[in-house]
């Protein structure tokens, strides 16, 4: 017989008439039946490797018919190491593991090499899987016996399959004895068996064992809808154990309702609607813009001079808003540093950096969630950080320091600044994608000065608090004071005059008015000229409010005609219109309209 490499070598030395000759023999005929009848693979090959026999299970392992085989090399089919390490190792053939086995042969006066083809893909998958499980159920013994609490299973007779160490100890038994026994001649006023016969779970129950009331849980074992057995733990070895958990639980849950009461009183609203004082025209139409922006959840932004009420209003938005359960969270953007004002923001993670505090810290944001979140001086935000906060408006999430893990929040954001927004775009300060994030919807609040009337209102609400903070009765304001007072340009607004009447109550006697010689001295030198100018002002007011009515009776009461005359901008018309109460269609009659207007524009000097 030639050596195995001489079996691969692709020779013609048999030709495909010797094949069919071989093939056709009568000796070959009843072997291929007879292997066939087997289901045996097997290929029959000739000094040269050509295939002279194949059986229908060795063809299907190749998906060919057997005819197809005939006469090809062995070599195509089976690897040559395939058979290196006879009597065979399993092999990937064709996709399956294939175990190969040879065997040579004389038939007929021919030399061949039989090739025997096992398919064990099957049976290595099962050895395979047959490893995990008993790899598994040694993790599972493992952990059970290493648990704390006492374990026992038992079949679907009520004999124990399994009893951990700690359980037996407890019990006072050996528990590779107690394996093969019923359970109830093991543990006593057991229920194991029954919770096997009616398949309910019995959880937190108490049994007594050896003198102590245990609390145990009993949970049915199914398989295919059919309860197999039943495992049983010990929860607590004695019911003082239960009673001094629920005790310590009962401590933890009062500590943790504290802390939810000390942080929601730490970060609720301190103001409402009513809040607000003054009943000017401006001040209402503030409060009807609050009701309304109140009903959505989009971004605000509020304007206004420094000390005229910005926060005030963030807080009555969010007073009147859905969010008002949650939490009201505030950070003034130019107070903080900007080396911490992404922590503060955002929080960080344990070990960001140096100096973390342990299991990390949450940020402004993630404490606001399901509340309103208040950025004060948002003009004063540094670039970096304008498009760390761009990102959490437009994907409402933000990730901690040292995080990669974003995390949702569900907040109302409030911003509020006192600069001059479009001229910081302009400049390159502020970014104005983050500018038009942020104002979807402006409340712009009026400075003092424009609505002197509500000063007597809000003397009389800072002088009721004051009697209740200082413990000092104030009775009012003299005449003279309120005429300094209503003179007084206000440049810090209502909380320069709330800090001035303060400044009064560490001056004035019990029962006393507020009067002249108790407001700063600024104010008393500055009363005469003061009211000059006020008369000055209202001399000027008068005379606007006067050109404005003649230039729209000029046009017809068209409001774009009538600023380009007057030489302002039309939303500055809108304005003045709405500050002096002008109504176009109430100073029109039959003369300014038609064909006149065009005259009267001349007579009055407009064109």
């Amino acid at each position: 017989m030639p050596g195995e490499s001489e079996y691969w070598r692709n020779t013609k030395s048999t030709t495909e008439t010797g094949v069919l000759a071989m093939s056709g023999s009568p000796n070959f005929e009843s072997v291929l039946a007879l292997l066939n009848s087997l289901g045996l693979a097997v290929l029959a090959c000739d000094a040269a490797g050509h295939i002279l026999l194949a059986s229908d299970a060795a063809a299907k392992l190749f998906n060919a018919m057997p005819r197809d085989l005939l006469g090809r090399n062995v070599g195509e089919l089976i690897p040559p190491d395939s058979c290196s390490d006879f009597p065979g190792a399993s092999r990937t053939v064709n996709g399956r593991s294939i175990r190969v086995r040879r065997r040579d042969l004389e038939l007929e006066s021919t030399m061949l090499a039989l090739f025997t083809l096992e398919d064990v893909t099957e049976t290595i998958d099962l050895v395979r899987q047959l490893d995990e499980m008993r790899s598994m159920k040694s993790t599972l013994e493992t952990i059970l016996e290493n648990a704390y609490e006492g374990i026992v299973v038992v079949d679907a007779d009520g004999f124990i399959t399994m009893l951990n160490q700690p359980y037996a100890r407890f019990l006072g038994v050996d528990a590779e004895t107690a394996v093969g026994k019923h359970v109830t001649d093991v543990i006593e006023n057991t229920r194991l068996h029954l919770v096997v016969q009616t398949g309910i779970a019995e959880v937190g129950e108490v049994q007594r064992i050896r003198g102590h009331n245990t609390v145990v849980m009993r949970v049915p074992i199914f398989k295919d809808g059919r309860v197999i057995g039943a495992v049983g733990k010990v929860m607590f070895r004695d019911v003082q154990e239960a009673r001094a958990l629920v005790r310590r639980l009962n401590v933890l849950e009062e500590k943790l309702e504290l802390y939810k009461r000390e942080l929601k009183r730490a970060y609720a609203s301190k103001y409402s609607l009513q809040s607000i004082v003054g009943e000017s025209q401006q001040i209402k139409d503030v409060k009807r813009m609050i009701e309304k922006v109140a009903r959505t959840n989009s971004t605000v932004l509020i304007r206004g001079e420094s000390g005229t009420g910005k926060e005030l209003v963030a807080h009555a938005i969010h007073e009147l808003s859905a969010y008002h359960g949650g939490p009201f969270v505030k950070i003034n953007c130019a107070a903080v540093p900007e080396t911490l004002l992404e922590s503060e923001l955002f929080g960080y993670v344990e070990g960001a950096f140096t100096g973390a505090r342990n299991g990390g810290k949450p940020g402004k944001f993630e404490l606001a969630d399901g509340g309103t979140i208040f950025l004060d001086e948002i003009g004063d935000m540094p670039g970096n950080m304008q498009a760390k906060l761009l990102r959490v408006l437009q994907e409402r999430e933000i990730e901690r320091i040292g995080s990669n893990r974003p995390t949702k929040v569900n907040v109302r954001v409030i911003a509020a600044t006192n600069q001059n927004l479009e001229q910081k775009v302009r400049s390159g300060e502020f970014r104005a994608d983050l500018y038009f994030r942020l104002n979807v919807v402006t409340i712009t609040l009026p400075p003092l000065r424009e609505h002197r009337e509500d000063i007597p209102l809000l003397l009389n609400h800072l002088i009721n608090r004051f009697n209740s903070e200082f413990g000092i009765q104030v009775k009012g304001v003299s005449a003279e004071a309120l005429s300094a007072l209503m003179a007084y340009s206000w440049p810090g607004n209502v909380r320069e005059l709330e800090n001035m009447l303060e400044r009064a109550y560490n001056l004035i006697e019990q029962g006393d008015v507020v009067s002249l010689e108790h407001l700063p001295d600024h104010l008393r030198r500055k009363r005469q000229p003061e009211q000059a100018a006020r008369r000055l002002q209202a001399t000027l007011q008068e005379s606007e409010r006067a050109a404005i009515i003649a230039a729209l009776k000029a046009t017809g009461g068209n409001r774009t005609e009538t600023a380009r005359l007057l030489g302002i901008h039309r939303s500055g018309l809108y304005q003045k219109l709405k500050k002096y109460h002008i109504e176009p269609s109430s100073v029109l009659d039959v003369s300014s309209r038609g064909d006149v207007a065009e005259h009267r524009q001349s007579e009055l000097g407009l064109i």
